[in-house]
């Protein structure tokens, strides 16, 4: 009787599931008619990013296209851009719309534009993912590393400059960046700077996680040598996770809105069976720990690592912070009224603090955080098909 109920919960699961959930990218992309491509990039200090190409459904990858690099937040990855319906879903309406898209993975992390130590970018020339060593990053490296490797070898190969487009975290790095460079490659590449739910200032407490970064948690995990956070091999993206969230969208769609602002109203709860199988990307805790610094601090700074060390880095005992007035170049803003993780006030604190670019402007939608790839209604499309340059 037992393995009969079992067997009915299963198949009832199952039923529920989209047949593409358990997909890996490139298999994804495949699945729905887009070509695919997997690229390595080496950083200078060493670390193999994973990134992926693709171009519009029923084509093959050519050359010449206009460059979009889409840029993943924190805890994020790649896959963020194609899990929604494929009508919905932005890498896919970017590239039909004629695009060259690059997806980008940080460490640790996915493979659109995936930053270091996400699921797809977990590998280093000399580290190893299971030694603290390797997770002995920040954001501020992804500026400092991962951003100038991907423009280098996205140019080097499509010989296009590049529209980037980042998302929460893939934002802030690019502020970081910005503000640390007056010169470099990445400004020498950039053809434009658009930005979903940007993040500079953290002064709001709304979102369950900015609520636990203000927290011992993160210290706590350090303390223990747990330098990994979130990996992707978390419950919720196993079989267990997935049909789970297949069978209750609501309550898995709760558990994770209640870390990044999804909302039924506003969200594909329908697709989380998807998202679950894709998410987390996972991140290093001494990320995390920069992210509680801005919490904490309800500034746009520097890692801090204490007097002594701040003094050999930085010249300082104090850890700098970044000057948002070296962004000197036009952004544009696409930001959501109900995002707990990026609200109206600290969007417009950012705005205020562009004081010398020459336009910077912000577009606010009825959207959370993550409404910019999961949402149902995608009410900012107009406008960024009109910002978006060909």
């Amino acid at each position: 009787m037992i393995r009969f109920v079992i067997a009915l919960f299963l198949i009832s699961a199952n039923a529920k599931l989209h047949p593409e959930a358990k997909l890996e990218f490139l298999d994804y992309c495949k699945y729905f008619g887009y070509p695919a491509e997997s690229h390595v990039i080496q950083t200078e200090d060493g670390y193999l990013l994973t990134f992926f190409r693709i171009q519009a459904k029923g084509s093959k990858i050519v050359s010449g296209k206009p460059v979009v690099l889409l840029q993943h937040g924190l805890l994020d990855s790649s896959d963020t851009w194609i899990v929604n319906d494929e009508d919905k879903a932005p890498a896919f309406l970017i590239a039909n719309r004629g695009y060259d898209v690059w997806l980008g993975n940080n460490y640790f992390q996915s493979n659109i534009g995936n930053n270091r130590g996400n699921v797809h970018s977990r590998k280093h020339i000399k580290l190893h993912p299971f030694f603290a060593p390797f997770w002995n990053f920040t954001l501020e490296d992804f500026a400092i590393y991962d951003l100038p490797a991907a423009f280098k070898f996205i140019n080097d190969l499509t010989k296009q400059k590049i529209r980037y487009l980042g998302h929460s975290q893939g934002t802030t790095q690019m502020h970081i960046h910005l503000s640390l460079f007056k010169q470099s490659i990445v400004r020498d590449l950039m053809l434009q700077f658009i930005g979903f739910g940007p993040v500079a200032f953290v002064t709001t407490k709304h979102s369950v996680l900015v609520r636990l970064l203000d927290t011992s948690l993160v210290n706590i995990l350090d303390d223990f040598g747990l330098h990994e956070f979130a990996p992707g091999d978390t419950f919720i993206s196993t079989t267990a996770g997935r049909l789970f969230c297949g069978l209750e969208p609501l309550v898995c769609g709760d558990l994770i809105g209640s870390m990044v602002s999804a909302d039924p109203k506003l969200d594909n709860y329908a697709r989380y069976d998807v998202l679950s199988a894709h998410a987390p990307g996972g991140t290093s805790t001494k990320n995390l720990k920069h992210w509680k610094q801005f919490v904490k601090t309800q500034q746009f700074g520097r890692y801090d690592y204490g007097k002594k060390e701040n003094l050999k880095r930085y010249g300082t005992e104090t850890a700098p912070l970044y000057d948002l007035g070296n962004v000197d170049i036009s952004v544009f803003y696409i930001a959501g009224y109900e995002d707990l993780l990026a609200p109206p006030k600290d969007v417009n604190n950012l705005v205020k603090a562009l004081v010398n670019s020459p336009k910077a402007e912000v577009k606010f939608y009825e959207a959370g955080h993550c409404s910019f790839m999961w949402g149902i209604k995608l009410e900012f499309l107009d406008d960024l098909w009109q910002n978006l340059l060909l």
